[in-house]
């Protein structure tokens, strides 16, 4: 059975905010900024979930390039592993610098661009 006294304090609530004025007032350029802000954040989220895309098909080419050269070429982790720490700092810089120009390119420069049209 429906019990209609149940849902009478919801109802007439809601029919009473529906019916009656606001007790404030938004500024005229509410919904431009709210829409600003939304764009800039959507912007935002894109770009890093992009770079990171990048990041990620970069980094499986590169396992599977190594995976591959073992199978394939009997390449011996001895050798791979004396040439990583020799030059330890070559590598780590020449990984930092690929990843902060990736990084700049799909996400710095394109936000800046987008701010630039903004304004």
């Amino acid at each position: 059975m429906y019990n209609e006294d149940r849902n009478f304090d919801t109802d007439q609530l809601l029919k009473e905010a529906f019916t009656s004025e606001p007790e404030f007032k938004l500024s005229e350029n509410f919904t431009d900024l709210l829409v600003k802000k939304v764009e800039k954040r959507f912007a935002w989220t894109q770009y890093i979930r992009e770079f990171l895309i990048y990041l990620s098909v970069i980094l499986g080419i590169m396992v599977v390039s190594a995976a591959l050269a073992f199978v394939w070429y009997n390449a011996k982790i001895d050798s791979w592993l004396a040439f990583l720490t020799t030059n330890v700092s070559l590598v780590v810089g020449i990984n930092l610098l690929l990843v902060f120009v990736l990084f700049a390119d799909r996400v710095l420069l394109r936000y800046f661009m987008y701010r630039a049209e903004m304004e």
